[in-house]
């Protein structure tokens, strides 16, 4: 039985063979157009002091300063933690790009909470310019695990419904990244890479981008947005921290629409909080300016104390906060 079985494989095993041969010698997959960042994953350099960093699209800079993990908070892994931590994810606009150290929306959060009187409260800015849900999986495990948060807001958004000419993952799988294909060996394979391509779940050639809403994949496509929610929600309370999907608000809903609907149902699935301000934001940016006159994706100052304002206010009226030592 053994031998009739062996003996049934073996054509199959020597179409795949065929196959991984030609479309190495064709040198497939052609990359059609270059990738977004260098790396699919990457931190801002550490140990910053008041470094100049352009705001090109307003023609100014603005200054940055990092701890020793490239995290935009003066806390250190190794500090002792007071009685909450709380740890905001998200991309540059987490991150605060644009504005001062202190007018990002951790620090006004952090600003809020000693006001209060929660002064046993501290809050580390866990943002990273360009990220999604894809990064920030990954640097949950490398790195924000270790801070041992109590609370933790889910801010992938923004990048997460952007169009690209690839979608996050399909650059890691054709740079070869080892941090992501450790875990998918068959990857290297060129066939099983066809036969994922052919399937529509890997992206091969690029799509041209007309506008956010036509052309080019997302960045984190709706299944994977909702496996990396489950994923990075198993791993926060697998650490003894509380969870909540908050939906960074812009100026305008726009395309983020749909992942906005997916966080939300994501979140009742999960049985987790689940905090979207972007209607009280559309109805404030109607009456001030709140986003930069150039830069339509990133809160200016008075944006990120509007944000900071509301975060609090959440995390108070639903008890994620101790009692307050003055």
């Amino acid at each position: 039985m053994f031998k009739r079985l062996l003996f049934a494989l073996v054509p199959a095993i020597l179409l795949f063979g065929v196959t991984e041969i030609v479309l190495r010698v064709m040198g497939w997959p052609q990359v059609t157009q270059a990738f977004e960042h260098n790396e699919p994953f990457w931190v801002v350099d550490p140990d910053l002091q008041s470094y100049e960093m352009p705001h090109n699209e307003e023609n100014t800079s603005f200054l940055v300063s990092t701890n020793s993990d490239g995290l935009r908070t003066a806390i250190e892994v190794t500090d002792p933690k007071k009685e909450l931590r709380i740890m905001t994810l998200g991309c540059s606009t987490t991150f605060g790009w644009g504005v001062a150290d202190s007018e990002t929306y951790p620090a006004r959060l952090q600003a809020y909470l000693t006001e209060a009187g929660y002064s046993n409260v501290e809050v580390v800015n866990g943002g990273q310019p360009g990220y999604t849900s894809f990064q920030g999986t990954w640097l949950w495990d490398a790195l924000l695990d270790d801070y041992q948060p109590d609370v933790v807001l889910i801010g992938y958004i923004v990048q997460d419904a952007r169009k690209a000419a690839y979608s996050d993952k399909s650059q890691a799988i054709l740079q070869g990244d080892n941090r992501f294909l450790k875990d998918n060996i068959l990857y290297r394979s060129k066939g099983y890479l066809a036969l994922r391509y052919g399937m529509g779940k890997v992206q091969i050639q690029a799509k041209e981008r007309s506008s956010q809403d036509e052309g080019g994949a997302y960045r984190v496509p709706p299944t994977d947005y909702v496996a990396n929610l489950r994923t990075l929600t198993e791993k926060i309370q697998a650490s003894g921290a509380n969870p909540i999907l908050f939906g960074y608000p812009l100026e305008r809903t726009g395309y983020t629409e749909q992942h906005r609907r997916i966080l939300k149902v994501a979140a009742q699935e999960l049985a987790i909080g689940h905090f979207d301000p972007q209607s009280q934001m559309e109805q404030a940016s109607s009456q001030e300016r709140l986003y930069f006159p150039r830069d339509k994706g990133h809160a200016n100052a008075a944006g990120n104390d509007k944000i900071a304002q509301w975060t609090f206010e959440y995390l108070k009226a639903h008890q994620y906060l101790p009692t307050p030592q003055q």
